[in-house]
């Protein structure tokens, strides 16, 4: 290898690469479905927030109305 210039890359640094960006995707993958989780249960909440509202505002309504007459 004296008067030789090497050319292209080797099947280590190729391995190597492909290694790297497969970690990479991983854990894009990886927080990707965390984000998901996130949203499902920031749902959920705002859903029984909703539904909570719903049964206190019944409630206001029912407290303001006369009982009946005897």
């Amino acid at each position: 290898m004296d008067g030789e210039r090497q050319q292209g890359m080797s099947l280590i640094e190729v391995l190597l690469a492909m290694l790297v960006l497969g970690l990479g995707l991983f854990s894009a993958a990886g927080a990707q479905v965390r984000a998901l989780q996130a949203t499902d249960n920031a749902l959920h909440s705002t859903q029984a927030a909703y539904q909570q509202h719903g049964v206190l505002e019944l409630a206001r309504i029912n407290a303001a109305q006369p009982g009946p007459q005897r």
